[in-house]
């Protein structure tokens, strides 16, 4: 079965150029799950009209604000709002569960003690292979000034469809091995301009690397102010710059289709 991919921010930490912060949403045959969670997420969530409780997982690259800073307001609603009462897996780097409800806590005391839905976590480890909810789930390293193993790069396999996520990344040698194959890969690109770092990735430094990367889409986002400003003029074979909103979808059903097309 086919999955659909909605970018539900664009921006880098600073929600630049008044875009939303990180967070993609996933829906598939299995129901649906978002990669980060940044503190525009649930907003963006509802301001297109989708109901946050449909999601039965939440998957975090890291553990900078940016990219979590959102999930105290996705359990306070599930919990006032909407009343859940089926579990809610949250995935990511090594110390994920401490992070998160220490923020919740910090953010609404008392009323965060106790919830009536059961929040599942699971903590992942660079070059891991495991099930999570019927998804397959390959985790490989990323190199991001974050603790040892507390920046993970996700590829997610579910029915006929592969995302990846680079997540906050500088280059690293296993980005060729984690879009190899994918119906997409959703890559960082926050500079326009800048050479090799241990923080993120550039146009200048992905436009000759594109060849190496084998997804057949390319999907750009976390970007900075002068990527954005320049998204209009820059191009690439396969390659997207995305934008809030953003959606494309992948797997079986399409690969069908494109293949049909080609007779």
């Amino acid at each position: 079965m086919p999955a659909k991919l909605t970018v539900m921010g664009s921006a880098d930490a600073f929600n630049s150029a008044g875009r939303g912060s990180p967070c993609h949403l996933v829906e598939d045959d299995l129901g649906a799950f978002c990669v980060d969670f940044g503190p525009t997420a649930l907003m963006e969530l509802k301001r297109r009209r989708f109901a946050p409780e449909r999601l039965d997982a939440v998957f975090l690259t890291h553990l900078h604000g940016d990219h979590f800073g959102g999930l105290h307001l996705l359990l306070i609603d599930a919990q006032y709002r909407a009343f859940r009462e089926r579990p809610l897996t949250i995935c990511g780097p090594r110390g994920t569960e401490r992070h998160i409800e220490a923020w919740y806590k910090l953010a609404y005391g008392r009323s965060g003690e106790r919830r009536q839905f059961e929040t599942l976590y699971r903590e992942l480890a660079p070059g891991e292979q495991t099930e999570v909810l019927g998804r397959r789930v390959q985790t490989f390293r990323a190199l991001h000034k974050v603790p040892r193993d507390g920046a993970l790069q996700l590829r997610i396999s579910t029915g006929g469809a592969v995302l990846a996520f680079t997540g906050d990344s500088a280059w690293t040698d296993e980005l060729p091995a984690l879009a190899a194959g994918a119906d997409v890969l959703v890559s960082e690109c926050t500079e326009l301009h800048g050479m090799l770092t241990e923080q993120h990735l550039s146009w200048q430094v992905l436009r000759p690397r594109f060849d190496s990367l084998e997804a057949r889409r390319i999907v750009l986002a976390h970007l900075g102010p002068e990527m954005r400003r320049a998204a209009h003029r820059l191009e690439a074979p396969r390659v997207v710059i995305a934008d809030d909103g953003y959606s494309l979808t992948v797997g079986s059903k399409r690969r069908k289709n494109l293949a049909n097309r080609e007779r």
